[in-house]
């Protein structure tokens, strides 16, 4: 477990010492009046909240306004009072993030007295145009939903549902440009702007979600979606629960293709919470414990017995909120999650020593509260610190010094599966040599797995080839002021704030043993004669080359400046956000008397890019004509400058130095006999002056109150992206014949002699000509809210396509891939203009999502989740396309015949060849493939939850539950193989998961 003293201590002191936090909150506004609509100034509203330690108090201006802000989500009861007036009680339930309104009216004392309007509100706000919702407990806890945060994206209306489990859906933007808020901690990995972290479900009590439209308000970048949590608190009664939840692999339907190792496990997740006053009306607390376990009882392989797998974490949580007065507002909350995994990664054909594990430890703390200057203004507070520590190690270690170089350790021959990860050759490795064939014929017998009786080659023995050690830690602090003004027929909501954050992460990357061994046998196609064996392992952790940290961080300033302005029937939002990005490397300092600005200093931070405060100016505007209270008309423009980026670790000269794998061959008796650089990556520069990526947006959109139970919205919205950076060949376009009008020259016409002084790649990072995304979308909603029921339907249809997808950048997508660094405009066949321009990968054309819920008599729900989409859009990759149309008169094979040169990898290398024709010819039947030209079929899918409550007297429950994920067991296929050179070209990769049961028990208090 992480050490926690030094960080407790600190957030115990910013609680109790510091005047000010957070903004997990929600509003309540409203109008209070007489029965003929005049205005009464003076009432006294008084809100109680079940999670509100203390009452808040506001009276109502000259117009007969109030406003309680910076609210705890939660139930609440107000009161109106006025001397002269009967008083007037409301119930509401207040939502994250969410505003409100309770307008009421009040009667002279002795006409007729008040005491209670209970019953559903209104749903929407009148005043904003921000594409926003939010989901509460009641409706989560009815839901067929999972055990993890992530479970929960699949609510949000008009938004794909995926069952990817790092990148997210695509929502106008990449899978890695959404935003996914713990209680308002960015949870999303560092760098990457995944959900990779691992935050459970069972403490949440609401999510809220912005799609778009946004005010400049909560320091909103996303590319896509940002969706926030609010964890559960005391209140002023103990309350507590313990659930064991269990799925077997007997409850999970067998798989249409094939098996997977998941759904041949056992599943469980033990949950207990409390939560109370530690003094009333004063200071709350909620604490909890998590433990999900995973296990497996493996079966035999080819070699024999397999280890167990097995999959256990222990997640606490305890949250303090405390209120000295009641114009104070604080909380302190803290996370601490530690997995260990052991079994994994065995296939087929390995040894059980080829196993490996995990160990992973998730820390999430957090201080944040609000102060009430008065009924008109407010301070807000917020700290955070992130931290997500990971690493993978072989359950096998070989752990003996490696000196490579003339002299240096010999490979043992003799005990080659203690080496490392040693590849059982085949006789193909000899090519039909004698000599060589009788060399490995004792390997094989040795080293082989046995079929039929007989040793046979091409497993793999020993332990796994490397060890990583992959940490990211991010640290945030916010301050926020709020002040209304304003008389008359304009008001004014005025909001300034500061966000400062850092972002890092630390990876440490050696080899077990020798790494990857192969066995030659004396014909080595790229090493020295005389080779029998080689070996790829990393230089750090050798002798000579320490093991290192390559440290890659990424610090972000951001101001934000919003004024809502009320005007009659209309509401006018004007804001902006500025921001501020600094991308830092490792191993180099600057030095302005060379022509790179810089000189080699192995271990030293350095700047690598700065974007400045005038590039990345957001303006939000937007505009709402409430034409009664029950409906608006709106329309929102916007601008977002989204700060994901791996470029501090993808562009690191770090990657010079500590990042080189080494290519290592051995004479017959282990001798080295040569070595050399094999593959690894280095540091790029940076094209000076770039403009920052950058997501257009346009929205217009209808709200409308039909009744009491029933709301409907609509709207429509379009959303450019552009300027985005990548790594690239520096004379790319002139080498590979961009097409006009992009220029021919170099993205940095002296790079040589930068690469001279200090080294470095020949790729660079630069703004990519042309390159750009659009997307269009139409949303229709309808929302139902009653005593017993609720329901949501959405259909969207949307339009994702453009030329640089990257969603679409490797062969396993569902993965933290570099943003800014990856294989799009990696030379031939893969820069923008190869056929990149067509439909996006995230493209969802049609999507119907609906979800609900049915309370009956017998104190038993019933809920129902329902998702219709269309497919997922691909394309044939296959590079001899473009070894036939290389313009490189060097790499082109005029006759396209085998043996032409050029890349060999077909990675998005989007073209098609047809099937062999005899001729010989390598692309006998060439045809362009533009993105996305293909589809896979449609997917739909129901899940099912009931529960049934037993009442124990006023005090105690219990509760079982059953919650079934795709009843009708419908395994569509996505991630389609787009490889034509493949056997397995246009088959699916994966499926969506099949039927499975998962039953609980619940005792609460």
């Amino acid at each position: 477990m992480i050490k926690l003293s030094s960080k407790i201590a600190f957030l115990l002191l910013l609680t109790f010492c510091l005047p000010a936090f957070g903004q997990s909150t929600g509003t309540i506004d409203g109008k209070v009046t007489t029965a003929d609509g005049e205005a009464i100034p003076g009432v006294t509203v008084v809100a109680s909240g079940d999670v509100l330690p203390r009452p808040r108090q506001v009276n109502s201006g000259a117009d007969g306004g109030y406003r309680l802000t910076l609210l705890p989500p939660g139930n609440y009861e107000l009161t109106y009072s006025l001397s002269g007036m009967a008083s007037v009680t409301r119930k509401v339930k207040v939502l994250l993030q969410q505003t409100a309104r309770v307008d009421v009216k009040m009667q002279p004392e002795g006409i007729e007295e008040v005491l209670e309007v209970t019953g559903e509100l209104p749903v929407i706000d009148t005043s904003s145009a921000e594409l926003k919702t939010a989901i509460d407990d009641t409706v989560i806890d009815q839901l067929p939903v999972g055990q993890q945060y992530q479970d929960l994206v699949k609510l949000i209306p008009g938004v794909q549902y995926t069952e990817d489990e790092i990148r997210g859906p695509s929502a106008g933007g990449s899978g890695q440009d959404n935003v996914y808020l713990f209680d308002g901690v960015n949870v999303g990995t560092p760098l990457f702007g995944t959900l990779a972290a691992e935050p459970s479900s069972h403490d949440i009590d609401q999510i809220a979600i912005v799609k778009g439209g946004a005010k400049a308000i909560d320091f909103n970048r996303s590319g896509g979606f940002t969706i926030n949590s609010v964890s559960k608190s005391g209140t002023n009664a103990y309350h507590g629960a313990a659930s064991y939840q269990v799925q077997s692999a007997g409850m999970t339907g067998d798989l249409d293709t094939g098996s997977s190792e998941e759904f041949d496990e056992d599943r469980d997740w033990a949950v207990l919470s409390i939560g109370g006053p530690v003094v009333k009306e004063n200071l709350f607390f909620y604490t909890s414990y998590y433990r999900p376990t995973k296990s497996r009882d493996n079966v035999a392989n080819a070699y024999g017995e397999v280890p167990d797998f097995d999959d256990e974490r222990d997640e606490l949580f305890g949250k303090l909120t405390f209120t000295p007065t009641d114009r104070f507002l604080l909380n302190a909350s803290y996370r601490d999650s530690d997995r260990v995994v052991t079994g994994r990664g065995v296939s087929e054909f390995e040894t059980a020593s080829r196993s490996v594990g995990d160990d992973k430890a998730l820390e999430i703390a957090i201080a944040e509260g609000s102060w009430v200057l008065s009924d008109k203004s407010y301070l807000t507070f917020k700290y955070t610190d992130y931290v997500d520590l990971g690493s993978v190690r072989p359950d096998t270690l070989f752990d003996f010094p490696i000196t490579v170089g003339a002299g240096g350790t010999q490979l043992d021959v003799n005990n080659l599966d203690q080496q490392g990860e040693l590849a059982v050759p085949t006789a193909a490795t000899c090519g039909g040599d004698a000599a060589c064939l009788a060399f490995i014929d004792p390997i094989i017998n040795r080293y082989g797995y046995l079929e039929g009786g007989v040793p046979t080659g091409g497993g793999f023995v020993g332990g796994d080839d490397s060890i990583d050690q992959d940490d990211f830690f991010r640290e945030n602090l916010q301050v926020g002021y709020d002040h209304l003004f304003g008389s008359g027929d304009v008001t004014h909501e005025l909001h300034v704030g500061y966000q400062w954050y850092v972002e890092k992460e630390e990876l440490a990357r050696t080899s077990n043993g020798w790494g990857e061994i192969d066995v030659i046998g004396g014909v080595p196609s790229d090493g020295p004669a005389g080779s029998f064996f080689s070996a790829r392992l990393q230089q750090a952790g050798t002798v000579g080359f320490p093991a290192g940290v390559i440290s890659s961080e990424y610090e972000s300033q951001t101001f934000e400046i919003n004024d809502t302005i009320g005007w009659n029937d209309w509401t006018f939002n004007v804001g902006v956000v500025v921001s501020n990005d600094e991308l830092f490397g490792q191993d180099l300092r600057e030095n302005s008397s060379n022509l790179s600005g810089f000189e080699i200093d192995i271990g030293n931070k350095y700047k690598m890019y700065e974007i400045p405060w005038e590039d990345m100016i957001q303006p939000r505007l937007g505009a709402v004509w409430a034409y009664d209270e029950h409906g608006t008309v709106y329309a929102n423009v916007a601008r977002y400058n989204p700060a994901v980026s791996s470029l501090p670790r993808a562009a690191s000269w770090a990657r010079n130095s500590r990042n080189q794998v080494l290519e290592v061959f051995f004479d017959a008796d282990g001798n080295q006999i040569f070595d050399q650089q094999f593959g690894g990556s280095s540091g790029k520069f940076f094209v000076p002056d770039m403009d920052p990526r950058a997501v257009e947006e346009y929205l217009v959109g209808t709200a409308r109150q039909l009744n009491r139970k029933w709301t409907a919205r609509a709207h429509a919205r379009y959303r450019y992206a552009n300027n985005f950076w990548e790594d690239t060949n520096n004379n790319g376009r002139s080498r590979l014949l961009a097409p006009d009008p992009i220029p021919q020259e170099d993205y940095i016409p002296n790079l040589n002699d930068y690469r001279e002084e200090i080294g470095g790649s020949s790729y660079v990072i630069a703004e990519l000509d042309g390159a750009a995304n659009k997307y269009y979308e139409v949303n229709l909603e309808g929302e139902y809210r009653a005593s017993k029921a609720y329901f949501r339907g959405t259909y969207v249809w949307s339009h994702y396509y453009g030329n640089f997808d990257q969603d679409n950048t490797s062969p396993e997508n569902d993965a933290n891939r570099f943003y800014g660094s990856s294989n799009i405009s990696d030379f031939a066949g893969r820069q923008l203009w190869n056929d990149k321009y067509g439909n996006l990968r995230g493209d969802r054309r049609h999507q119907l999502k609906l979800y609900g819920y049915y309370n009956f008599d017998w104190n038993a729900s019933v809920g129902v989740f329902a998702i219709y989409q269309s497919g997922q859009p691909w394309e044939a990759w296959n590079a001899n396309y473009y070894r036939c149309l290389d313009p490189i008169a060097a790499n082109r094979d005029e006759n396209c015949r085998v043996g032409g040169t050029g890349s060999s990898s077909d990675t998005i290398r989007f073209g098609s060849c047809g099937p062999p024709d005899g001729s010989g010819r390598i692309c006998p039947n060439p045809q362009a493939e533009p993105a996305g030209n293909r589809t896979t079929s449609d997917h739909y899918q129901i899940d099912l939850n009931y529960t049934q409550n037993f009442k124990l007297g006023d005090r105690y429950n219990i509760q079982l539950r059953a919650d079934l994920f795709n009843v009708f067991d419908n395994q569509t296929g996505y991630n389609i193989n787009p490889d034509e050179r493949e056997a397995g070209f246009g088959t699916p990769r994966d499926f969506f998961n099949p039927q499975r049961l998962q039953l609980a028990v619940k005792f609460e208090f």
